[in-house]
């Protein structure tokens, strides 16, 4: 043998030698650590031992003489210092940016797996990730440090209340998280003790004209003959999806979930939903996965029957047609992509932006001054039924899929005509005969 070489056993021994050198070490320095703690204490703390027997010192606290403690042992005492002091210095080290890795995970699982969290990570990386907030231990934060770094933000980002209520309900829930975690000394939410009333503070939401909230009579038009024509160079039948729900106002998820067996006779049930799903990395990045189809809609409200008129129909017969003609099928899924799986919505809304846009010089599809996703049709059929002042509120809010009519009144109801073309009602209702 090669006395250069070692073999298996004199490694193993060598490996085992230094495990336990290192061993010797981490426990070395241990006593170490505990000695400097006890010498740190006597300096301002005795410790002796008590006329009942007991070993006694005081710990700080935050007065003047400190907080008298007591233990059978002295060894005891010894421990229960020095747990006393490390806790104190790793909640001296504790910081937004420790906690919340764990409340993100602590969400993600909490909420069904689904966007919130996703959408949680987002907020924190553009507003907080690397700022001096989230690096200042909890042991020694106030609500003027908070109150002042959220003003700074409002001002640097121009936030609107809307976005600032995002920025804040971050941080208040990552001090619901502490307050409720028994690792955490933290018994008060100093993020929720800060209000800003003033209206001045925020930016003005930037409010869209209707034209680009709903489609208009001619809007629509336009957007139904583009999609003709593209369905009939493409066959693609996302095309044929726009053309129908102008007729049935669905949520984009409720809209690619429609199966056959939903179509009953002159009625459409909507039964279910498709919705995002997200995963969590090995170091709790929380990213999109996919799809999937849940057996049920939005809200409990979703749920509902709606009536297939005979423009939908005839293009319902269109789709399924055209299935049948390139012979794909994902089980009896009415939407189906050129490989033979269920469409998903951005199937949907990358046709409705070419439908609706002009070409740019990267080859996208800009929309400007007219709206230019799937909501905008809901709203615009909710909206043409309201104006038609043919059914009641309450109808149209179970068209809607809405719990409560102010929602749909509040949310989804716009003019879906000009001022000009209502002026015969004005005159009608207002004219009088000049004096």
């Amino acid at each position: 043998m090669n006395p250069n070489e070692l073999n298996i056993d004199t490694l193993q021994e060598v490996l085992k030698r230094v495990n336990l050198n290192m061993n010797d070490v981490l426990k070395e320095a241990e006593l170490m650590k505990r000695e400097n703690i006890l010498s740190k204490h006597l300096e301002t703390y005795k410790i002796w031992l008590a006329d009942d027997g007991r070993w006694k010192t005081k710990l700080p606290d935050g007065s003047k003489y400190g907080k008298l403690v007591a233990r059978a042992t002295k060894e005891n005492l010894e421990n229960f210092i020095i747990d006393f002091y490390k806790k104190q210095e790793k909640d001296a080290l504790l910081t937004l940016e420790h906690v919340f890795p764990k409340w993100l995970e602590f969400q993600y699982l909490s909420s069904g797996k689904n966007g919130t969290a996703n959408k949680s990570q987002w907020v924190w990386n553009k507003y907080y990730k690397d700022t001096s907030i989230v690096k200042i231990p909890l042991e020694t934060m106030t609500t003027g440090k908070l109150s002042r770094w959220l003003l700074q933000v409002i001002n640097d980002n121009q936030l609107t209340r809307k976005k600032y209520n995002e920025v804040k309900g971050i941080l208040n829930q990552l001090y619901d998280y502490c307050v409720n975690d028994e690792d955490i000394d933290i018994s008060v939410n100093l993020a929720r003790q800060i209000f800003f009333k003033s209206k001045n503070l925020f930016a003005d939401e930037v409010e869209k004209e209707e034209e680009e909230i709903i489609f208009t009579s001619t809007t629509k038009a336009e957007v139904i003959d583009k999609a003709m024509e593209q369905f009939a160079k493409t066959r693609n039948t996302a095309y044929l999806a726009i053309c129908l729900n102008f007729n049935f106002g669905l949520r984009i998820g409720e809209l690619v979930a429609l199966r056959q067996k939903d179509i009953d006779g002159d009625i459409l049930h909507i039964r279910r939903s498709e919705v995002k799903t997200f995963g969590a990395d090995s170091d709790g990045k929380i990213h999109k996965t996919g799809y999937k189809v849940e057996a049920h809609t939005k809200t409990e409200a979703g749920k509902r029957d709606l009536v297939i008129t005979p423009n939908a129909k005839a293009i319902l017969d269109m789709i399924l047609k055209e299935n049948k003609a390139k012979g794909v099928s994902d089980e009896d899924f009415i939407f189906i992509s050129k490989n033979g799986e269920r469409m998903h919505e951005y199937a949907i809304n990358n046709v409705l932006r070419r439908c609706c846009g002009v070409r740019d010089e990267k080859d996208h599809f800009v929309v400007e001054g007219k709206p230019s996703g799937n909501h905008a049709i809901r709203k615009t059929c909710i909206s043409e039924l309201h104006d038609s002042q043919l059914l009641p509120d309450i109808m149209i809010t179970k068209f809607a899929g809405h719990k409560d009519i102010s929602t749909t009144q509040k949310h989804y109801i716009h003019a879906v005509k000009s001022l000009d073309t209502k002026a015969d009602v004005f005159a009608k209702v207002l004219g009088t005969k000049a004096v």
